[in-house]
C-alpha cells in the first residue's frame, strides 16, 4: 500500500502542473494575453521563490535549526494551486481539496510533519502573494500602454 500511495504523491505535483500548463495553453489559444502573462508570472515566479527558499534553507539550515524540514513538495503544490486558483477561480474548491488531500497524504506517508507543511506554507504564501500583486500591476501597466 505504501508504494501505491507513494506513486500517487509523486504524481500529484506533475499532474497539477500539467493542468495549469494546459490552462495556460488554452489562455494563449484564446489570445487572452494579459491573463496568460499573469498566470505565467505567478506560476514561474512562484516556483522560482519555492526553489530559492529551498536553496536558502539548504545553505543556512533554517528549518533544521528549528527541528523541522522545509517541504519543497508542499511549496510547489501551494504555488501551483494558488496560481491555478488566481487564473481560474471556478477551480478554487477542487484545488483546495486537492492541496488538503496532498498534505494529508504527506502526513500519512510520514514525509513531513504538520509543522513542516504549515511553516513552509506560511513562508511561501506571502511571497507568492507579492508575485501575484506584481503580476496584476504589470498587467495593468501593459494594458494602459497598449491603449
Amino acid at each position: 500500500m505504501y508504494e501505491i500511495l507513494d506513486a500517487i504523491a509523486d504524481s500529484y505535483n506533475p499532474l497539477l502542473g500539467l493542468v495549469t500548463l494546459m490552462l495556460l495553453g488554452y489562455t494563449l489559444w484564446r489570445r487572452r494575453w494579459a491573463a496568460a502573462g499573469r498566470l505565467s508570472l505567478t506560476l514561474f515566479g512562484g516556483l522560482a521563490i519555492a526553489y530559492t527558499v529551498r536553496w536558502v534553507d539548504h545553505t543556512l539550515d533554517i528549518w533544521p535549526a528549528l527541528g523541522m524540514d522545509y517541504s519543497t513538495h508542499s511549496a510547489v503544490a501551494i504555488v501551483i494551486s494558488l496560481s491555478l486558483i488566481a487564473a481560474a477561480p471556478r477551480l478554487r474548491v477542487a484545488a483546495l481539496i486537492g492541496l488538503l488531500g496532498y498534505a494529508l497524504l504527506m502526513l500519512y506517508q510520514e514525509y513531513h510533519s504538520v509543522a513542516d507543511i504549515l511553516s513552509t506554507a506560511l513562508v511561501i504564501a506571502p511571497f507568492w502573494w507579492c508575485v501575484f500583486l506584481l503580476s496584476r500591476a504589470v498587467s495593468r501597466e501593459v494594458a494602459t500602454q497598449s491603449a
